[in-house]
């Protein structure tokens, strides 16, 4: 769609992972490049990602079991109990990991899934982002790997879903100053 300010378009991040993922490094978001018939050559969109969540379905590990907190706990309480709950509990990391064309690999966040049956959402924007929008510039890549930190990577019928929507913007090119004479 074009307008005064560039044109835009809606594009989904959407992608599955299972037992055969494994380690495997995944690139699961760049933003794409303009129809050079429809307004220049070699131009790329940026991108405003809007939303981005897994839906966790992880069934290889037991159950999270949780410290339950009471009313009149003191916050340093409330942080000891939520730390033995995250330690006591098996889990599986999903890492996320950012670069651009200038800058080399370089990691943004550990995601911990743990088994919540019969399954539960994780909104992940937060992790990249105190914005309610995370912008990505045209030459960034955004991509995720599996880490084992004790209890291995997906396995069985263990499933997790990335889903997302990303609004890309490329600004309006004025075609007279595209001209080479």
């Amino acid at each position: 769609m074009a307008s005064d300010r560039g044109v835009f378009r809606n594009v989904n991040v959407l992608r599955e992972f299972n037992a055969s993922t494994g380690f495997d490094f995944i690139d699961v978001y760049q933003p794409g490049w303009l129809n050079p018939y429809d307004i220049v050559s070699s131009a790329k969109y940026s991108g405003f990602m809007t939303s981005l969540r897994l839906t966790i379905e992880i069934s290889s590990i037991t159950e999270l079991q949780t410290i339950p907190t009471e009313i009149d706990d003191s916050d340093d309480t409330i942080s000891r109990k939520y730390d033995e709950s995250f330690n006591g509990n098996r889990k599986k990391c999903l890492s996320f990991f950012m670069r651009t064309s200038t800058t080399p690999t370089i990691r943004i966040a550990d995601v911990f899934l743990f088994n919540r049956q019969p399954f539960y959402y994780l909104d992940l924007i937060p992790y990249f982002t105190n914005s309610s929008t995370f912008d990505i510039a045209p030459d960034s890549i955004i991509s995720c790997q599996f880490k084992d930190v004790g209890d291995g990577v997906l396995m069985a019928e263990d499933r997790v879903i990335l889903l997302g929507s990303v609004i890309e913007e490329s600004p309006k090119f004025d075609q007279n100053s595209l001209l080479v004479e």
